[in-house]
């Protein structure tokens, strides 16, 4: 759809989009599964955002950045008055708004991100020097390094992934660099399988094939992994998750469930009788943002061979076909006519 050229207030900056990650949340706004999208319409899906600084008004670019700089967009705007916002959480902000969700988005030529998101520096300078094509991967890794944070993934860890979609790859690259002895990957998808040995994963399982607890047990000599993360909305992992956990170890909902259906039950006595630690995780802050920023920008952690496939922004449909086809890793929108493949 052709829509109006953004019109700016004071203080916004104008962003070229060079590419725009496809995620399973724009997989259910596609859908019409999103409660932000009334119909499926009327908004700019696209969360996941790398451009170029077309235009500021009001001085709104920050000091560090200018017109024509390379920059990463982090998507979530709290309001920066309450509690959470105080404490960094702006992911947790009642208030919050999210480019791509609550505003309009990056599968377009143009994105606008407002004045209060550029005075929090939500705007991320990207080294143009260096290759790029990892980049749109900042904002779900963003999402991983949160989510590891939270259970303290550290050196000598053993480390169950489950599910090895694009997000679990991510958990399971991140683990390998964070010293993880032993990282596990659980995943049905043979193409996806391939692509956690190469993510890191010293053991893949088809849980299709085996039963992932028997599994798990011969991996780790039957004493279970020190984290698990739920990295795929399935019932029944998270079900499985504190059966798979070793006495004294971490467990970490990172997919969320479907609203239609959002409970699971739990043994609670595994939590109890095993002191496990249980936490959960949401979206990502301008902080975690910087972080992941930093890990790609740096080349801490090599992610470009996870970008799979390319798309023109007329191919949309196509690129939502193809998100949702277990042998694609991360799919990507280019809004120039030639994709970006740097």
């Amino acid at each position: 759809q052709e829509v109006e050229d953004p019109v700016l207030q004071p203080g916004d900056v104008l962003v070229a989009v060079e590419s725009a990650g496809v995620c399973g949340t724009d997989v259910r706004i596609f859908k019409g599964e999103h409660s932000a999208y009334a119909n499926c319409v009327g908004r700019v899906p696209g969360h996941e955002i790398v451009g170029r600084i077309a235009e500021g008004v009001g001085g709104g670019v920050r000091p560090e950045l200018t017109l024509g700089d390379l920059v990463f967009v982090a998507p979530n705007i709290g309001c920066g008055r309450c509690a959470q916002c105080a404490r960094g959480n702006e992911n947790l902000c009642r208030s919050t708004e999210g480019i791509g969700i609550t505003l309009d988005g990056g599968f377009a030529q143009y994105v606008v991100v407002p004045a209060r998101a550029v005075e929090r520096g939500n705007l991320i300078g990207l080294d143009d020097s260096r290759p790029r094509r990892a980049a749109v991967l900042i904002e779900p890794l963003a999402c991983v390094l949160r989510g590891q944070n939270k259970v303290d993934v550290h050196l000598g860890d053993t480390v169950l992934v489950a599910g090895g979609g694009p997000v679990g790859l991510l958990h399971v690259a991140l683990a390998k660099a964070r010293g993880a002895s032993l990282v596990v990957c659980s995943e049905p998808s043979s193409v996806r399988r391939e692509a956690a040995r190469r993510a890191g994963a010293s053991v893949v399982i088809d849980p299709t094939a085996c039963d992932l607890a028997e599994a798990v047990a011969e991996a780790t000599a039957g004493d279970g992994m020190d984290v698990v993360i739920t990295a795929a909305p399935v019932h029944d992992l998270q079900t499985a998750a504190m059966g798979l956990a070793a006495p004294g170890g971490r467990v970490l909902f990172f997919g969320g469930l479907p609203k239609s259906r959002p409970t699971v039950e739990l043994d609670t006595n595994e939590i109890h009788y095993k002191e496990l630690t249980t936490a959960g995780t949401t979206a990502s802050t301008v902080n975690d943002c910087r972080r992941a920023a930093e890990l790609v920008s740096r080349g801490l952690i090599e992610l470009d061979w996870m970008v799979s496939d390319i798309f023109a922004l007329e191919d949309f449909a196509q690129a939502i076909d193809k998100a949702q086809d277990a042998a694609a890793l991360k799919v990507v929108i280019s809004p120039a006519s030639t994709p970006e493949t740097s």
